[in-house]
């Protein structure tokens, strides 16, 4: 497939070298950058697949295990933990407090601007 895919960008290049001359050349990097870019994808993704793959078969490597198991421990603590949750909902109930007053401000103060210029 990448060979095909080769041979097709090798054509257009020519292609756009006979045709637009100067224009042709400056046109080259950027086929091969998306072809580059794009190979990149596949293959990052094939990657994850693959790992997905592993880690259902249970064929895991040392660190990847040991990365699991940490995550698996961050998500019981964080479960287990009413008074995280507790903390997390007071920090966002007083951001959100914030917000609101900001708000309210911003909309009291257009109010005035608005009732100047009539």
């Amino acid at each position: 497939m990448t060979v095909v895919g080769m041979l097709i960008a090798l054509f257009i290049t020519l292609l756009s070298i006979v045709f637009l001359g100067p224009y042709g050349a400056a046109i080259l990097p950027i086929l091969l950058f998306g072809m580059v870019f794009s190979i990149y994808q596949k293959n990052k993704q094939i990657y994850e697949d693959v790992k997905l793959i592993r880690e259902k078969l249970g064929l895991l490597r040392e660190e990847e295990e040991i990365e699991r198991e940490i995550q698996k421990s961050k998500d019981e603590y964080n479960k287990s933990d009413p008074e995280i949750k507790e903390i997390d909902f007071l920090e966002r109930s007083e951001i959100d407090k914030e917000i609101e007053a900001e708000l309210e401000k911003y909309i009291n103060d257009s109010e005035i601007k608005e009732d100047k210029k009539e």
